[in-house]
Parts: C-alpha cells; structure tokens; sequence
C-alpha cells in the first residue's frame, strides 16, 4: 500500500509532528509514503517526494510545516480535481491524507466522492472542526496570544491605557473567548457581539471607576472595517477623545501560527498521525480523525463536513466579561 500526505490552508504549529509520526507510523506497519510539498497546489504541480523521517525529525519543535501549504483556488475547479486524480493514479497512491481546517476538509471530501480514498487531520488554529473538540496547532497560538496580551496589560498599566488586541479565529471566536478569559480581558467581541464606540467608551469609564489602570478589548479579526462597520484605528480614535486616555490597536497577526508548538498540540498531533495509520491498515477509510473527551475519535469525512458549525460560545464571554470588569 502506498500512502501521500499533504497540508493545507493555513499554517497550524505542531503539523510537523504530525508529518513526522505519520512517516515512522506508515514505516513501521510496512506501508510507503510520499509527501507532497505545498498543498493541493503542489499535488496539481507533481510535487512529490519521499519521507526522510530523519531529515523531519530536525522539524520536531517547528511551528512551520516542512512540506509547505498553501491555498488553491486552481482545485476548487472541477477540471483541477479530475487532474489530481490522474497524478495520485500515476504515483499509485492508495490513500490520500489531508492536514488542514475546514477547506481542506472540504477539498479532501470532494476528492473522496470522485473515488479517491481520503483521511483528514484536523490542522487549524482555529478549532472550527466540528467532529473534533481540539484542533492541531490551537493551543499554541492561544498561548501566543496570552502571553502577547501579558505583555500589552504591563505596557498599558504603566500608562493606564486601553488597547484592542484583535486576534485570528474568522467565524469561530473560541481564540479570542479562551485568550479573553485568561487574560482578565474587559471585553471580548465576538461575530455575535459587536460593540459601537460607544459602548467601549462606557466600559473604559466603569473599570476606572473600579480603579482599575487599563483596559483589554480583545477582538476577534474580520469584524470591524466592513458591512458598514468603521474600522478599530477609527473606533480607537473616537475612545481616545471621548475618554482622554492612551488608546492603541495591536493586532497579534501572524506571529500567532509560529514558533515552537505546545506540549499538547504535539501530543495530540502524533495520536492522531498514529490512530490514522491504524485505520489505513484495517481498511477504515475516507474518515475524519479527531478527539473528544481526551479520547481518539473517527467519522466518515461526509458526516464529518456535514456536522453543524461550532458555536461561538458567547454567553460565556459575557459572564467573563463582568466578572473580568470588577
């Protein structure tokens, strides 16, 4: 039997080690593998190549991906996908697996109905993968962005201050609710609870009258700046007049997907790399690894992208919000 592996979308920290346990896992049960570098692009462009598993090994503490990713929106194309299928049949490959969020899902699916076999390892910052509770790559950029907001509450204590810090996440906030919460944030804005300048300005005034120096808005990002909405350097502007206080944007960016990946994504990276491998060898296949209640879990990758979408958890933003203000 003879395996390929990809990543896709966006970079998640801990993929490595996934990769990394994938190659040794398919080694040990005598199947082969080839990686392919840079996505579903790089599937359509032939760019494949075979797994040094000791070369990878020095990719162990990376937040990058050794093999690249990327998105293509060249295989959204029916006529592309028809093309992966001719060169997975030319590599002879048996079973296609896909590192990646939501997209990748979605690509990996659609393949999986023209015929080719699929497995999915869900590689997101995010955590927006409905049949898993945890993503790889999550926890390491919500410690990221923790101890980004440490540092920022120390910088505007000092000046009492406020600061919108707007982290990743898109749709799904839990990011910037599980950052909020650790972080004592005063607000936390999610897609369901967008705040106008005023209500930034009412809250500002009530923390310092709680006494306390400063202020943290953490936002999620893609809010502000459109439907109509002004942008945070605007709303940040009209803060500042209205409460004559220092008032900044941070925006964590990108930094966010790197560095060296947490305990717990690696862990989680490997278990499912490994229970991956165990189902290609008894035959279980087109399935969607993940873990629920700290246990491994599969579906069939239909269910899977078929499962409704997480909720942002909102309501529990709210009581920390007031608890955070006092």
């Amino acid at each position: 039997m003879r395996i390929a592996v990809l990543a896709s979308g966006g970079n998640s920290p801990a993929m490595n080690n996934a990769v990394i346990t994938l190659a040794k896992s398919a080694k040990l049960n005598k199947i082969d593998i080839k990686l392919i570098f840079n996505g579903f692009q790089g599937l359509l462009e032939h760019k494949f190549t075979d797994a040094d598993i000791r070369y990878l090994e020095e990719f162990t503490s990376r937040g990058n991906v050794v093999i690249g990713t990327s998105r293509s929106k060249e295989f959204m194309k029916l006529e592309a996908k028809h093309k992966a299928i001719k060169i997975l049949k030319k590599e002879k490959i048996d079973v296609l697996v896909v590192i990646g969020g939501d997209g990748s899902y979605r690509g990996a699916t659609e393949l999986s109905k023209l015929g080719v076999k699929v497995m999915t390892l869900p590689g997101t910052i995010d955590n927006d993968i409905s049949s898993t509770n945890s993503t790889i790559g999550f926890y390491t950029c919500l410690d990221v962005i923790v101890q980004s907001i440490d540092r920022l509450r120390d910088s505007f204590d000092s000046h009492s201050g406020i600061c919108f810090v707007e982290v990743m996440g898109r749709g799904f906030s839990d990011l910037a609710i599980q950052a909020g919460i650790a972080t004592n944030a005063e607000i936390i804005v999610t897609k369901e609870n967008v705040l106008k300048a005023s209500d930034f300005i009412r809250i500002a005034n009530e923390t310092k009258q709680n006494k306390k120096r400063s202020c943290i808005f953490v936002i999620t990002e893609k809010i502000y700046g459109k439907n109509g909405l002004p942008t945070l350097d605007e709303i940040a502007e009209e803060v500042e007049r209205k409460t004559n206080r220092v008032c900044r944007v941070n925006v964590i960016g990108h930094s966010q997907r790197g560095g060296v990946p947490a305990a717990i994504d690696r862990y989680w990276a490997s278990m499912m790399a490994n229970h991956c491998i165990k189902c290609i060898k008894a035959g279980r296949l087109n399935r969607a690894i993940g873990e629920e209640r700290r246990e491994l879990v599969d579906m069939d990758i239909l269910d899977a992208v078929n499962l409704p979408k997480k909720h942002n958890r909102t309501t529990l933003a709210h009581e920390f919000e007031k608890i955070n203000r006092i």
